[in-house]
């Protein structure tokens, strides 16, 4: 009985197992249908070969942009898609999609966001966030009161300088919800390092129910926040929701009126 000899490797197949090796593997996938659009279109080869370098930076570009909304550790997916633009009255819509621009991320200019809990500070926070990352940028979200818990934990292992100029780093640095906590007096020097070691460099969104009058009290020294303030104001963008509805409490998914408790104040609640 005579043995089959095995068919000799194609080019096709010494091309599948090159791209298998170079880890192109969105290549590898899209080749069989490039092949044949390209034999029916009849293709040049420099078009061909387009097209399928393109599905390859399209696959890494995707998977970075994975890598980075990951690292970013934002605590829920929110974006300007599903931002209500007309519940806020007060909020000053022009300015927020200014800003969807990001030049403020290349310019190292802060913004504020303050307004009332619920107002959806936290939501355009994040949104930004997540077009910054799109568009190639590092970002890092941070909750306030972790942000801070944080900084204070370094001063035990004395590895706050190090903590400090990593978080220098990052492209956009997001530090959502500063509100009234239990102050301790090194929590506005922390903060005070952070945004020194940020400034005029990199971009800082920092979103507050308090007034920026108020931000001493809670960090515990009112002249050092004061050049905290100082520095943040400087070149920055103020989004002010002023006399903000809570969408909590009257938003889409809140109780029916008739529902809710008669001593119920817009914003009172977090």
């Amino acid at each position: 009985m005579t043995r089959r000899k095995d068919r000799p490797p194609t080019t096709l197949d010494e091309l599948r197992r090159n791209l298998e090796r170079l880890k192109l593997y969105a290549i590898l996938q899209s080749l069989d249908e490039a092949l044949d659009r390209a034999q029916t279109a009849q293709q040049g080869y420099a078009t061909f070969l387009a097209g399928l370098v393109e599905k390859q930076l399209l696959a890494v570009s995707d998977a970075s942009a994975e890598r980075r909304i990951k690292a970013a550790k934002f605590p829920e997916a929110k974006t300007f898609d599903t931002f209500d633009w007309t519940f806020q009255k007060g909020l000053n819509v022009q300015l927020v999609k200014d800003l969807m621009d990001l030049d403020f991320i290349r310019q190292g200019r802060p913004v504020l966001l303050l307004g009332k809990p619920g107002t959806g500070k936290s939501h355009l926070s994040i949104a930004y966030g997540y077009l910054a990352v799109l568009a190639g940028y590092n970002v890092r979200y941070f909750a306030a009161s972790k942000l801070l818990a944080e900084l204070y934990a370094s001063l035990a292992d004395s590895t706050t300088d190090r903590l400090v100029a990593r978080l220098a780093r990052f492209h956009l640095l997001i530090i959502d919800d500063l509100r009234d906590l239990p102050p301790k007096p090194a929590y506005a020097s922390l903060l005070y390092d952070v945004v020194d070691a940020r400034y005029g460099r990199r971009s800082t969104i920092v979103s507050s129910n308090l007034s920026v009058k108020q931000w001493g009290q809670a960090l515990g020294n009112p002249t050092l926040t004061a050049s905290l303030v100082d520095r943040l104001m400087e070149r920055g963008h103020v989004i002010n929701i002023k006399r903000g509805r809570s969408y909590r409490t009257h938003g889409p998914d809140a109780p029916p009126e008739d529902d809710r408790p008669t001593d119920l104040v817009d914003g009172d609640r977090s």
